[in-house]
């Protein structure tokens, strides 16, 4: 049984966590995203804890594969808004957008991590939890560039932001299912109405 200093609300239990999702997102980046060949006892190597602190902190393996995809992929969408940011004109900015989300290594990740979710409801809380985040991060980010660059959004930019992710995951998905086609069979710049 852990002790109340290692608990996850203290700050030894933040540090702790902490270690286990960066030892988690660097081995499943390592393992090109294939998140069922990660086991308990390679991340508690790598992160320095014992495999009972991984449950004690996460829950779960799938928990932490979660959250360490979630991680990676919030971490990657800065990226995909600096490379957004420098486009000139609206059309520009669409096709950047969606170049740069399918190209994202985590796009895969996070997207096996969301279908592990299954039936398990505290799973699919945490999933629309971070989703939430990932939506919320999304319209801020569309609404700042709508309004530097004097553009609209016909649709609004929280429809374009769900509308554009959804699409990028469904895509994700039959990629990763072996669906014959690419990014050029898809027009994810259409899903976003900003011109």
């Amino acid at each position: 049984m852990a002790t109340t200093t290692d608990g996850p609300g203290t700050a030894r239990g933040a540090a702790t966590r902490a270690r286990i999702l960066a030892a988690t997102a660097g081995l499943l980046s390592s393992h090109d995203g294939e998140h069922r060949s990660v086991t308990v006892s390679e991340i508690a190597r790598a992160a320095g804890v014992y495999p009972n602190q991984i449950t004690h902190h996460y829950g779960s393996k799938d928990r932490l594969v979660l959250d360490a995809a979630f991680a990676l992929f919030l971490r990657d969408t800065t990226r995909l808004q600096a490379a957004g940011r420098r486009a000139t004109s609206a059309e520009a900015f669409r096709q950047v957008l969606a170049r740069t989300a399918l190209a994202m290594p985590s796009t895969p990740l996070v997207v096996r991590a969301l279908a592990a979710a299954g039936d398990d409801a505290g799973q699919r809380e945490r999933v629309r939890l971070l989703l939430a985040v990932l939506f919320r991060q999304s319209e801020r980010y569309l609404e700042r560039v709508v309004t530097e660059h004097g553009w609209t959004s016909r649709s609004g930019v929280g429809r374009d932001a769900r509308t554009f992710w959804s699409a990028v995951f469904g895509a994700t998905l039959l990629a990763d299912a072996g669906v014959t086609g690419g990014p050029s069979d898809l027009d994810l710049a259409g899903t976003v109405s900003i011109d």
